[in-house]
């Protein structure tokens, strides 16, 4: 019992930690070929290391990414 408490314990903390800024989620990845991607369009998103993008088709279809979360990283 006190194995499963620790490893639950364990997954827990990791899993708060896999983003550095919090509350990142993972996202379904966009079709880029199909999108027109405005980069002066402005809707921000926050990568997990702290970055803002532009918007979702920049960061998901050049620079990657599709763990984030909307709007501008503080």
């Amino acid at each position: 019992m006190k194995i499963t408490f620790c490893l639950l314990g364990l997954l827990m903390i990791f899993g708060l930690s896999s983003c550095k800024k919090g509350g990142c989620i993972e996202h379904q990845k966009m079709a880029c070929d199909l999108i027109d991607i405005n980069p002066n369009y402005y809707d921000p998103v926050c990568d997990c290391q702290g970055n803002t993008y532009q918007n979702e088709a920049v960061i998901q279809c050049i620079a990657g990414k599709t763990k984030y979360k909307k709007g501008k990283c503080k």
